[in-house]
């Protein structure tokens, strides 16, 4: 298990990020300067998304003396790794790109401060309010090392169905609630010469993050939480077995667009654009990264995966995954304006500018209400807002990727015949009882 290394203890914080006592006496603790910036001293931010930059101006609206110019770099491995073994760290990195570094392996190091204080802080906007409180529910354990919470992940990902609004409203189709309403939906749209059903045979996950999503919205958090920790028989939930057979109904009705098995997820997403295919799984990033090809009258719009039934243990329940993850290095030069720079990014001004420029959502709430998005972001932070603490979350597939792997083959191979169901349960519990005794892998925990 890691070893929890506080650094950062209430108030206090301030006077273990700014040095030795041999320093200038630092400024004194405020709930406007909860960690006793330095108004004049720089923040060396390292960030891999030009948004990661967007609070630099917030902060130097407030610390005018303080130099904030962040620097973008997509590779930050080759970049910081050696700064990080030299002990002369950035401030503060949004760690994404194309080599992000292995915060596991910074764990293990004790290179990463735990960024708990930062969270009991009051907010940039409201003293009365402290940060967490300003937090989606569910979005921090992705952050949580055996209790510790050596990062925060900043990006909110709703996963849903999507769906063409001007079709539907061409056609009269309703949007499905419950699964028998999407069955009947699917051959509607069969007769109508559609492909009901697209997904990214190659990347069989799209499929897996329905299926469990499904479950949970059937029995309730403990089911994916039961996944994430290794339970034993985890995988032989009652409601995993209802959410397979449900899917497996796709295929026996003959309601999954031909080829679907074959295409990546850029071929997929092509055939549901062109309108060969009614519904497609995937995040909201599908929007930025199809925008080229997206025809203007198309209206995307996503809806939550529908329950089983009419009354699901969460019937606003949708799986939300929070990504992009900041960190404050243990040996940052200056780690108090590291912590005061993710306070200002957690800003509402900030965060609804990130939203309004890259076309994310982020884990502030109300960040992005008001503004003015097109009809496939709205849809997902209205069910984002609407979710509420019903938002699905699940750890297994960055704690595990290798197992998550395998679930998501198996997945994928039963949707296309080549698994009976309780093979598939079989296949995918045999792989989590052997990971759960493997002593070569760190285990994590949910509460």
């Amino acid at each position: 298990m890691l070893t929890r290394r506080t650094l950062l203890q209430g108030v206090l914080a301030g006077a273990v990020l700014t040095g030795c006592s041999s320093d200038p006496a630092p400024p004194p603790v405020s709930p406007d300067n909860p960690f006793n910036v330095p108004a004049d001293a720089a923040v060396d931010a390292v960030v891999s998304e030009e948004y990661g930059g967007f609070a630099a101006a917030a902060y130097r609206k407030k610390y005018a003396a303080a130099a904030v110019t962040p620097t973008v770099n997509v590779k930050l491995s080759d970049a910081l790794l050696p700064r990080f073994t030299g002990g002369n760290p950035p401030d503060v990195v949004l760690n994404t790109g194309d080599e992000p570094l292995d915060i596991g392996r910074l764990v293990r190091d004790n290179q990463l401060s735990d960024l708990q204080s930062l969270l009991t802080a009051p907010s940039w906007d409201d003293p009365n309010t402290s940060v967490g409180d300003t937090l989606l529910p569910g979005m921090l354990p992705s952050g949580q090392y055996d209790g510790s919470q050596r990062s925060l992940n900043y990006v909110a990902t709703v996963y849903g169905l999507w769906y063409s609004a001007n079709l539907f409203q061409h056609n009269d189709w309703d949007v499905p609630r419950t699964w028998p309403e999407l069955l009947a939906l699917g051959t509607e749209m069969k007769a109508a010469g559609l492909g009901p059903f697209i997904y990214a045979g190659a990347h069989p996950y799209y499929l897996l993050e329905m299926v469990l999503t499904l479950a949970a919205k059937t029995g309730g958090h403990d089911v994916v939480k039961r996944i994430d920790n290794l339970d034993d028989g985890a995988w032989k939930d009652e409601s995993l077995t209802a959410a397979m057979t449900a899917i497996g109904e796709l295929s026996k009705r003959g309601l999954i667009a031909t080829g679907a098995a074959e295409y990546d997820h850029i071929g997929s997403q092509k055939r549901f654009l062109a309108l060969k295919a009614g519904l497609l799984p995937c995040g909201n990033w599908l929007e930025n990264e199809m925008k080229a090809l997206i025809p203007p009258e198309f209206a995307l719009t996503m809806t939550a995966v529908p329950a089983l039934d009419g009354s699901p243990e969460l019937a606003r329940g949708l799986h939300v995954a929070a990504t992009a993850p900041y960190l404050v290095p243990a040996k940052a030069k200056n780690g108090a304006g590291g912590f005061e720079y993710l306070r200002a990014t957690l800003s509402k001004d900030v965060a609804a500018q990130v939203t309004s420029e890259s076309n994310q959502l982020t884990i502030v709430r109300g960040a992005a209400d008001g503004l003015e998005i097109g009809t496939a972001l709205r849809s997902a932070r209205d069910l984002l807002s609407a979710a509420g603490d019903q938002a699905i979350t699940w750890y297994f597939d960055s704690w595990y990727p290798e197992f998550a792997t395998t679930a998501a083959q198996a997945t994928g191979q039963f949707l296309a015949g080549g698994l009976q169901l309780s093979e598939w349960t079989a296949r995918i519990q045999a792989a989590a009882d052997k990971l759960k005794q493997d002593n070569a892998v760190t285990k994590y925990h949910r509460d």
